[in-house]
């Protein structure tokens, strides 16, 4: 079991290096991009800019929300630093959504009067864009979370909007489409507003202590009932601590026979349940159904 554990955390760190390269990566490459975009007057490397530049600072959160993340629980936090992670994940949207509408914005203004741009320019940023993030993508394609998911997901789409630049730079080679420039930067920004709500949503969830949408209550509920010799289980209540931990609190019914030591053997039981399903906290009330029993 210890050596699972240390294993796992060895893979953490492994993971939050990786982060820290792409972070790196996307910043410097961030900057070359508001030059380049200046340069190249295109409102598409622009939002590619401001995409990057969103990436670069979701990673270092997701890095420093890893790092707390890995912190056990103390006297200020007792569940843990969980939370931190899926924190960094909704500044980080936020961030991106901001970024996305100021683009939308400067495209549509440009759309009345197409400014011309500079291919020959987009055409070598587009290349080392697609380098670039493609080999940060690579190093953190081995990693888990909502922080790498959500870091992956830009990271992809970035790939994705510098295959589009690449190609619309080679079209302006040909051909004064100027307008192409503001149509694609318009798509760039809507692809990464819907990856941001979709994550929202899920972040919206643990914040607002939805129960944790990885667990159906009636099969749980079932589950424990099946234990010999509950009676009922009522009052179940549970949330999500971040994407993949979860707590949980019920209440037991059993006969007014048990013991102590049976009830524990039920809660023992009870537990192994609830931790195949990531539960990492919960509390567990026994009730008896003789309960007016003696006073």
């Amino acid at each position: 079991m210890g050596h699972g554990h240390s294993h796992g955390h060895h893979h953490h760190h492994h993971g939050s290096k990786n982060i820290l390269l792409a972070f790196a990566l996307n910043f410097f490459f961030a900057i070359i991009e508001f030059i380049g975009g200046y340069l190249t007057n295109s409102v598409a490397i622009y939002s590619d800019a401001i995409h990057d530049l969103g990436d670069s600072l979701a990673l270092l959160f997701a890095y420093f929300g890893d790092k707390y993340g890995d912190k056990e629980p103390d006297e200020k936090f007792t569940y843990g630093y969980k939370r931190f992670s899926v924190l960094s994940a909704l500044i980080n949207g936020v961030i991106l959504i901001s970024g996305s509408l100021f683009v939308i914005m400067e495209s549509i203004e440009r759309f009345n009067s197409p400014e011309p741009v500079n291919p020959q320019g987009m055409l070598l940023l587009a290349i080392l864009g697609v380098c670039i993030n493609g080999f940060a993508a690579f190093r953190l394609s081995k990693d888990e979370g909502i922080n790498q998911k959500m870091v992956m997901l830009h990271l992809l789409e970035d790939i994705l909007g510098w295959i589009a630049v690449l190609i619309v730079s080679i079209v302006l080679l040909f051909k004064p489409w100027f307008i192409l420039d503001s149509i694609l930067s318009i798509l760039i920004s809507l692809v990464i507003l819907r990856g941001v709500y979709k994550n929202f949503m899920s972040i919206g969830q643990i914040f607002l202590q939805s129960f944790p949408s990885s667990i159906n209550i009636e099969e749980l509920l079932s589950e424990i009932k099946s234990i010999d010799p509950i009676i009922d289980v009522h009052c179940l209540k549970g949330w999500a601590i971040d994407e993949s931990n979860s707590t949980m609190s019920l209440h037991v019914v059993v006969p007014g026979s048990q013991t102590i030591c049976d009830t524990d053997l039920i809660k023992t039981k009870i537990k192994k349940i609830l931790e195949s399903k990531n539960v990492k906290f919960s509390s567990i009330e026994f009730e008896s159904d003789s309960f007016e029993c003696k006073e």
